[in-house]
């Protein structure tokens, strides 16, 4: 596929993106694609996975991802992730951690809260911290980059567990970020605000609760719009380009201002559950 009137050129670039059968890691995923990088692409569902196979194919004049069906909540999942990877295209460029999950049981008054802590905590953070230790000798080859997919929540407290977890990923990407310049990677993060996802399907709330979530949540914001994860897909794009190679260790949020926009009534974890 010419590559001429694309943004970006990412011809012979390889980049692994995880949880990317929906939402924001699909989006990134088909992006990359389109600028002409291979791609592995991973997440639970194996028909989810296959359909992401197909829009990749269609975009890149043909070219078949690697798809690898897992849970990072498998500890071995991350070796075989990069293993695969490296077996199938003998280099590792971009690695984009966006898998991630939050639970709806995640209060202190949850009887199940530590539990529930370790669960999250492990995906969000250790399959993190397991993907970037595994693909840290791929990506000095070749000067690579690492993008972690965080949230606002890191920074503005939402959930208590998924607030926690959101928050070592951003020291994640920080520690790494000063440990690995030297190596020549760069290492970055990308907080989203709402995004139209199928998170809060993941929270079990119902279609009536997200479309008042995203109603209210509109006005919230600066600019008057939810985002998109094609929006979240162009940062990424950007950062593991060489337009941004003087970025990293930077958490750069992308939420159309919510942060320092004119706010609303506290949000409580259960507001948009169905009672």
């Amino acid at each position: 596929m010419s590559t001429s009137n694309l943004k970006y050129a990412f011809n012979g670039k390889v980049a692994l993106v995880t949880g990317s059968s929906a939402g924001i890691g699909k989006a990134i995923a088909i992006q990359l694609a389109q600028y002409g990088a291979k791609v592995t692409i991973t997440g639970r569902n194996d028909a989810a996975l296959k359909s992401v196979a197909a829009q990749i194919e269609q975009v890149s004049g043909g070219d078949s991802p690697l798809q690898i069906v897992g849970d990072l909540l498998d500890e071995s999942l991350p070796k075989k992730l990069i293993d695969e990877t490296i077996k199938k295209y003998g280099r590792l460029d971009f690695l984009i951690n966006n898998a991630g999950g939050a639970t709806p049981n995640g209060t202190y008054s949850s009887p199940n809260l530590l539990d529930e802590y370790d669960r999250v905590m492990k995906l969000n953070v250790r399959s993190v911290i397991s993907l970037t230790q595994l693909s840290v000798p791929h990506l000095e080859k070749f000067k690579g980059n690492i993008v972690n997919i965080s949230s606002i929540a890191a920074i503005k407290p939402f959930q208590p567990i998924y607030s926690i977890s959101k928050a070592a990923l951003d020291m994640v990407t920080k520690t790494s970020a000063l440990e690995l310049g030297p190596k020549g990677i760069r290492v970055n993060s990308v907080n989203p605000g709402p995004v139209v996802t199928d998170f809060l399907r993941s929270r079990n709330v119902d279609k009536e609760g997200r479309d008042r979530f995203y109603e209210e949540a509109e006005p919230n914001s600066l600019m008057k719009r939810i985002g998109r994860p094609e929006d979240i897909a162009n940062l990424v794009s950007f950062l593991v380009s060489d337009d941004a190679m003087n970025i990293t260790g930077s958490i750069m949020v992308s939420d159309s201002g919510t942060l320092i926009g004119p706010g609303g009534k506290p949000f409580k974890p259960d507001m948009y559950e169905k009672k």
